[in-house]
C-alpha cells in the first residue's frame, strides 16, 4: 500500500494571521505545500508533499507552530476531540444550566463514548433533585442580588456549584445575553470565561475550551481566567469579545510593607544619631543626657551598666 502524501489538520482558535507565516517555514527539501480554509474560528489545513517523509515533516512543523490549536486530523470533529481528551485524562464533565446543556448535547449525542464522560444533564441541572440543589447553592453564593442577578455572575456560580455537587473535575455554564454568550468552564484551580458574539458558534467554542482544559493545554487567545480564590468570591469580569484577559489583581504583602517601614525608621534613627554626635556614635548616650529629653525616651539608660557593677 502506498504511503500517504496528503493530510488535513484541523485547528480551532488559531490566529489566522499566522497561517501564511507557518507554511512559509516549510524547508525546500520537504517539497511540501499547504492550503487552508477558515470557517469562523475553525481552520482546515490541507497539506501535500511529494514524499511521505516530506509530509511528515511539514505536518510536524505545523503542529509545532500551532500547538494546542490543533485538535485533530482527517475527519475528526471537535466534539469527538473533546470526548477523547476527557476520556484520555480521566476527566468528567457536568453542566450547571440548560443553556450550556443545549449547546453541548446537540454536538455530543452522536459521539461514541460521550456518555462515559458527560451525563447529558441526567445527574446535574436536569435532575429533579440535583438541579434545584445547584440553583440553590448558586443563588446563595450571590447573596442579596435578588431574583434577577447579573447573568455572568449567576453562570459562574452555577458552574462552580455543579462541579462541587456532582463531583466532577469540570463543569460548564452559559450566560445568554442579547448580543452574545458568556461561556464559563469551572475547574479546581479556577474558572475560564469567554465572550462569544451571538453570530458566532458558541457550542464549538465551549467544546474547544473543554478539550483544552481536559488535556491541560493553554486556552485560546481571548479566553480569560479567574483564579480559584477570586472565583470563590464570584468577582467575575466579563472578558471583552475577541481580546484581552481580565487584569490580574496585584497581591498585597503586609510583611514586606512592615519590614520596609522598620528599615526606614532604623535609617532615620541612624541619621539622627550621626547628626547629633558629628559622626561619633559612641558619644550618643552622653549627648542624649545633655539634651535633657523626657524620661521615657532615656529609659533605656536605667539598664546601662555602672562602673564597678557585677553581672549576675
Amino acid at each position: 500500500m502506498a504511503e500517504e502524501t496528503r493530510c488535513v489538520l484541523r485547528l480551532y482558535g488559531a490566529p489566522q494571521g499566522r497561517l501564511a507565516a507557518a507554511v512559509a517555514r516549510f524547508a525546500p527539501q520537504w517539497r511540501a505545500e499547504a492550503q487552508w480554509k477558515c470557517r469562523g474560528a475553525e481552520t482546515l489545513l490541507a497539506v501535500h508533499a511529494d514524499t511521505p517523509s516530506g509530509l511528515k515533516k511539514a505536518a510536524q512543523s505545523l503542529r509545532s507552530s500551532f500547538g494546542a490549536d490543533v485538535y485533530g486530523a482527517g475527519d475528526t470533529s471537535l466534539a469527538a476531540a473533546a470526548v477523547q481528551a476527557l476520556e484520555a485524562h480521566d476527566r468528567l464533565l457536568a453542566c450547571g444550566d440548560a443553556a450550556a446543556g443545549a449547546l453541548l448535547e446537540a454536538r455530543l449525542e452522536k459521539v461514541p463514548g460521550a456518555e462515559k464522560v458527560y451525563d447529558f444533564g441526567t445527574m446535574s441541572y436536569a435532575d429533579a433533585k440535583t438541579g434545584p440543589q445547584i440553583e440553590k447553592r448558586a443563588r446563595a453564593k450571590l447573596g442579596g442580588e435578588g431574583d434577577k442577578p447579573e447573568p455572568v455572575r449567576l453562570a459562574l456560580a452555577r458552574a462552580q456549584a455543579a462541579r462541587r455537587i456532582v463531583g466532577t473535575e469540570l463543569a460548564v455554564a452559559c450566560a445568554e445575553r442579547e448580543s452574545d454568550h458568556v461561556l464559563v468552564l469551572s475547574a479546581k484551580k479556577g474558572c475560564w470565561l469567554r465572550t462569544v458574539p451571538a453570530a458566532d458558534n458558541a457550542a464549538l467554542w465551549l467544546l474547544d475550551m473543554i478539550r483544552r482544559a481536559a488535556a491541560g493545554l493553554p486556552q485560546a487567545e481571548g479566553t480569560g481566567f479567574l483564579p480559584a480564590g477570586q472565583a470563590a468570591q464570584n468577582h467575575a469580569e466579563t472578558p471583552p469579545q475577541g481580546g484581552a484577559k481580565p487584569r490580574p489583581q496585584k497581591k498585597k504583602h503586609p510583611l514586606r510593607v512592615l519590614l520596609a517601614v522598620l528599615l526606614l525608621l532604623a535609617l532615620a534613627a541612624l541619621g539622627g544619631g550621626w547628626y547629633l554626635t558629628g559622626g561619633d556614635l559612641a558619644a550618643l548616650p552622653e549627648r542624649l543626657k545633655a539634651l535633657r529629653l523626657p524620661e521615657w525616651i532615656t529609659l533605656w539608660q536605667a539598664h546601662e551598666p555602672k562602673p564597678g557593677a557585677r553581672l549576675i
